[in-house]
């Protein structure tokens, strides 16, 4: 997990933002492809099983919500991946 999810991570974030930003629907998109390795990681585990894959489909939903010009329910929907990456990282860091 470290190599190959950590900077897919860490740049579908920074391209949900200048998505969010730009409105540009198509970034949040990629978003959701630069996410899925993880996300199929996290479906293979106990603690998240089908709930994994749930997380590229806020993208994906934030990217239509955006595409219809409601830019607050857009960051609504981006915002779990943030808690998650977040989470993730503050327990691979307290380990």
């Amino acid at each position: 997990m470290e190599f190959l999810f950590w900077p897919f991570m860490i740049s579908s974030l920074i391209l949900s933002i200048l998505a969010v930003r730009l409105k540009k629907p198509s970034m949040l998109v990629i978003s959701s492809i630069l996410l899925l390795p993880m996300a199929l990681y996290l479906a293979a585990t106990p603690r998240f099983e089908i709930w994994g894959l749930v997380f590229p489909l806020f993208y994906v939903g934030a990217a239509v919500s955006l595409a219809k010009r409601i830019k607050w329910l857009s960051l609504l929907l981006i915002a779990p991946n943030f808690i998650l990456i977040g989470w993730i990282g503050f327990s691979v860091m307290n380990q």
